[in-house]
């Protein structure tokens, strides 16, 4: 035997018949061939006499791949003979077909099973009961509650209405009354039960107005013509009333659906995470399908499913339970009854999926539905499970890009701080050690004035150094979380001690002093506020041309203290007046660079923020530089503090 030949053979087959009912034959030849551990064929026969639907075929073929498998539609004008010849083909040992329904009165006919057991002596076949047939004349169902006391009560109201009303109208107008009754019950209960109703109303109509009353006999030949039209007319008004009510009753449930659809979906887009989402997916279906149901799904690393929401409480899913979830996650399958895997469980297994693979599993407690609900709505039930998929999809996506976002964020301060860091240290380091260098190779040929200078350069940019390492420094405190100890300061101590701080520095411009003296005490940080204070006015400084002018200056306004710094620098457009205050950035021309280090000004405003106030910064006075305020709470001052001390 060649290895094509090898390839091509199976051992069970199943002949599977050109309609949707043959779903559960497959089921139960996959089941069956999974047990023995065999390969499985479904095997469709098209004749001339009779052909199936692509669609069918389409659905059935998904169904068989779905299962694990092999797909074979054959052609000619035996079944018996093509299977026969299949099966010789494909070395198989066993046949498995379903059980051919019942011929009609009409049509006798000999069953299909013998002809194929005539025509496969060679193989076990296996004929499985119960294959549904759609063509199967439906049986009849007992009357409902509903649909037996609509008909006695409208036919009993109608005998009651003509009888009062029989002196004032003729004989053939009562029947109007009884119809009128039919067209209740079939609108009220259905066909049925309006067919009952025309029954009962012709009888009542015949025993109760017809000559001789009280009686079933007629003598006179037009009241025999008036009840059989009367029951002619009753039933067709009954098939009618009953198709108005199934179509208002399939509006009524479309209507309901949609409603529900539009309900959750609302939901599932303003659910924020994926733990809403999942308690979104419980409740709706076990609210709406009345029965328990949990969300399962894999955590990490973790290969078995455990359960991340349930409605109502914590389910109890046993070991089987677990298995059957844990297969449907891997394999993307449902599990559980009316499937193919784990039909013997209490659980039915279902996995959302997408583009990227199973997100999870939900899973329903299907012998504990409602009756006949989950097989009345399973288009409901499939766009709901799709509308749940894409909502954690869109969850999904949102912390993958935000992981990006911030990945890339990070990337961005790491590189600006890198730049910064290159920049601004090296800068003064450069200048300090040629200062220190001159100083020690030609000390003996440096004038005092020339010694002088070079130590105060060395010490301009040991300070310059000093305040952007407190710059750096603050960064890392205020990123983990600063303590606050508050204590009360006057303003004008504040804008003081910043000048004082910045130094030599302030020779380049004119400082302006223009606060009062009866300023209320603030209640703050004061070695903060003093260092917000500082970075605003190094950067007026910088900015400034020489011997431009800085005003310093404090106000009231309303429950908050002002201390504004306004300089003579290029100012700052209004585009940029918020990108100022992030870290790292250095404007062009603007009063935060180019020279700066973009870290100044994002360290002030979270210092500021840190004692709920808020710094923006405005137009100069007459359109020119800058104006920078820092606006902070007013608190009352203890009435034993004296301003004084």
């Amino acid at each position: 035997m060649d290895e094509a030949q090898k390839r091509d053979d199976v051992h069970v087959l199943v002949a599977v018949p050109g309609r949707l009912e043959a779903a559960a034959l497959i089921r139960t030849a996959a089941q069956m061939a999974r047990r023995r551990g065999d390969r499985w064929r479904a095997v469709h026969v098209e004749t001339p006499r009779a052909r199936t639907p692509p669609a069918v075929l389409d659905s059935l073929s998904h169904q068989v791949a779905r299962l694990g498998g092999e797909w074979c539609v054959l052609t000619g004008e035996r079944i018996g003979d093509e299977l026969a010849d299949h099966a010789q083909r494909s070395r198989a040992d066993t046949l498995i077909i379903g059980r051919a329904p019942p011929a009609r009165w009409f049509r006798p006919r000999r069953g299909r099973d013998h002809r194929l057991l005539d025509a496969l002596e060679t193989l076990d076949v296996v004929v499985v009961a119960g294959v549904p047939d759609s063509r199967r004349r439906p049986r009849w169902r007992r009357l409902t509650w509903r649909e037996g006391y609509w008909p006695l009560a409208s036919a009993g109201l109608a005998l009651v209405i003509a009888w009062l009303v029989a002196g004032l109208m003729p004989l053939a107008n009562l029947s109007l009354i009884f119809l009128g009754a039919v067209l209740v019950t079939a609108i009220g209960a259905g066909a049925r039960a309006a067919m009952l109703a025309a029954l009962l109303s012709a009888l009542a109509y015949n025993f109760f107005f017809t000559n001789p009353r009280f009686s079933l006999e007629m003598i006179e030949q037009n009241e025999l013509s008036t009840v059989g039209l009367f029951l002619l007319v009753a039933l067709i008004g009954a098939q009618l009333g009953g198709g108005l009510r199934r179509r208002m009753m399939a509006l009524r449930e479309s209507r309901h659906q949609i409603r529900q659809l539009l309900t959750t979906a609302r939901a599932l887009s303003a659910a924020p995470d994926r733990a809403r989402i999942r308690e979104i997916i419980v409740t709706t279906v076990a609210h709406d399908w009345s029965l328990p149901c949990a969300f399962l799904e894999c955590e990490g690393a973790c290969v078995i499913p455990t359960v991340r929401a349930a409605h109502p409480g914590e389910p109890v899913l046993d070991a089987a339970a677990i298995e059957a979830a844990t297969w449907s996650y891997h394999h993307a399958e449902p599990g559980g009854p009316g499937t193919a895997m784990f039909s013997d469980q209490r659980w039915r297994m279902v996995p959302l999926t997408d583009a990227s693979g199973v997100l999870g599993v939900i899973a329903m407690a299907i012998d504990e539905r409602r009756p006949g609900r989950e097989r009345r709505d399973p288009e409901l039930l499939a766009t709901l499970f799709r509308l749940f998929a894409a909502a954690l999809t869109r969850v999904t996506l949102v912390e993958a890009l935000g992981d990006a976002r911030l990945a890339e964020g990070n990337e961005r301060l790491r590189a600006a701080l890198l730049s910064s860091v290159s920049h601004d240290l090296r800068t003064p380091l450069a200048s300090i050690i040629g200062s220190a260098s001159t100083l020690r190779d030609l000390d003996d040929s440096l004038s005092g004035e020339d010694r002088h200078e070079l130590l105060d350069a060395v010490l301009g940019e040991s300070e310059r150094l000093d305040r952007y390492i407190q710059n750096l420094l603050d960064m890392t405190r205020l990123g983990h979380g600063l303590s606050i100890k508050c204590d009360w300061v006057a303003p004008g101590d504040l804008l003081e001690g910043a000048l004082t701080r910045l130094g030599r520095s302030l020779s380049r411009v004119q400082v302006v002093r223009a606060w009062p003296d009866d300023l209320p005490l603030l209640y703050v940080h004061a070695a903060l506020i003093e260092q917000a204070l500082v970075n605003i006015v190094e950067n007026a400084i910088r900015l400034s041309p020489e011997q431009g002018r800085v005003t310093l200056s404090a106000r009231v306004e309303g429950d908050r203290l002002s201390l504004v710094v306004c300089d003579e620098g290029p100012g700052v457009p209004e585009a940029l007046r918020e990108r100022i205050f992030e870290r790292f950035f250095t404007g062009e021309r603007t009063d935060t660079g180019p020279h700066g280090s973009g870290l100044g000004l994002a360290i002030c405003r979270s210092m500021v923020h840190a004692h709920d106030g808020d710094v923006h910064v405005e137009d100069g006075p007459g359109g020119r530089g800058a104006t920078f305020v820092i606006r902070l709470a007013l608190t009352a001052a203890p009435e034993a503090f004296d301003h004084d001390d």
